[in-house]
């Protein structure tokens, strides 16, 4: 892989107790951990002692950055938010004296942009070759732990969305719409793109990959005009993004539809909180609000919405996935018609609280734990001996 542009770092190497590999999540590292007991292994702000190291020895890749930047600074503990990284995985077994933890940070499919690329059949390759292994991964439920744990020898801890628990109550109150749809469509402009999905040796095209989020978003214009709802869709992007907005307008013609664009990376859950209904196809935060208890449809038929055949195949956009739990459900469904669109929104809305807790208590843990607070994160922690804030050990 070559190296991006980046710029040089002069900082002298000084011994800090745990480094972060690559900078995404730091802002919710250091809500638990001093921010002078953390140096970041940015290959955007390269280290010019750990980069000469690298090169005098020959190498010139990423991994190999990040292994000389580990041989320089000499951290204790290594931390990513990049969990679906497989080279985080054969980093212990050079540096056996080093604690190694992942954080998942979204829900773990195996599709990709490239043939062969899916994460799983990346974990069972190089797991033939390679011994992978971490101290611990902080997994969002159950599942995901025996996901990871079949291919890397590792402590799971089931922790839930770090975000999502670090948010926990404190959401402030936002405009209340009857059902809001939560978009996950693409960085970049869908129709005039080139990228491809792969599941397994069969591939889609973006415009096909998406293709559920307008069906999705049409019948929900439609039904809540007839039904006298109001709706909305929160954008996953900021308004700079004006190809989303045009996106699920267009999806939604001839209906006039209430578009709300990423303002903050707390806008989403703000809405969501308030919603009536939160519709989504198969995002991460659509699992974190089915998690706190939240009324959550799954519309997940990304799959079928492009074609039956493939979706008999390849199930990775099915709700709960790897689970086998049925191609349709209280409150899911994985094909992409209206009918059952229609049957999954009235069979959620029908139920008493009571009955919808009932309903979702057996994917609670299983799915996306909820810790407000996160309550098992500080615990490893401290229970490793990790450096934690004062506020941190208050709490817990």
């Amino acid at each position: 892989m070559p190296m991006p542009n980046f710029k040089l770092s002069f900082a002298l190497p000084k011994r800090q107790q745990v480094a972060l590999a690559d900078a995404s999540g730091i802002s919710i590292l250091n809500k638990y951990i001093p921010d002078d007991d953390i140096s970041i292994i940015d290959i955007e702000r390269m280290n010019v002692f750990a980069l000469f190291r690298m090169l005098v020895a020959g190498k010139k890749s990423l991994f190999d950055y990040t292994v000389a930047y580990i041989k320089i600074f000499k951290p204790q503990f290594v931390f990513t938010f990049l969990d679906n990284n497989v080279d985080f995985y054969k980093l212990a077994a050079i540096f056996p004296g080093v604690k190694f933890i992942a954080i998942q940070n979204g829900q773990r499919a195996n599709y990709a942009n490239q043939l062969g690329f899916g994460f799983f059949d990346h974990l069972k390759n190089d797991s033939a070759k390679y011994k992978l292994s971490a101290h611990a991964i902080c997994v969002l439920g159950t599942t995901s732990a025996k996901q990871y744990t079949q291919y890397i020898k590792a402590k799971p801890v089931v922790t839930g969305s770090l975000k999502n628990n670090l948010i926990g109550n404190q959401i402030m109150p936002a405009e209340r719409f009857d059902i809001v749809y939560v978009s996950q469509h693409a960085p970049f402009e869908i129709p005039i793109s080139e990228m491809k999905f792969f599941f397994g040796h069969k591939s889609i095209t973006a415009e096909e990959f998406y293709t559920i989020e307008q069906k999705i978003v049409r019948f929900l214009a439609a039904h809540s005009k007839q039904t006298n709802q109001s709706f909305a869709v929160l954008g996953k992007r900021t308004d700079s993004s004006q190809f989303e907005r045009e996106f699920f307008a267009s999806a939604a013609s001839p209906y006039n539809i209430q578009f709300i664009p990423r303002t903050s990376d707390t806008s989403t859950y703000e809405f969501c909180n308030s919603a009536s209904i939160i519709v989504t196809a198969d995002s991460t935060i659509g699992y974190e609000f089915l998690a706190r208890g939240n009324r959550v449809v799954f519309l997940s038929g990304r799959i079928n919405a492009v074609s039956d055949e493939l979706s008999r195949e390849a199930h990775d956009t099915d709700f709960g996935f790897p689970l086998e739990l049925g191609t349709s459900g209280p409150f899911w469904t994985n094909a992409a018609n209206e009918s059952e669109f229609e049957r999954v929104i009235r069979s959620v809305q029908s139920m008493s609280d009571a009955q919808w807790a009932s309903t979702i208590s057996p994917y609670n843990e299983v799915l996306m734990a909820y810790q407000p607070g996160n309550t098992a994160f500080i615990q490893m922690l401290r229970s490793e001996g990790i450096p934690t804030k004062n506020e941190v050990t208050q709490r817990a």
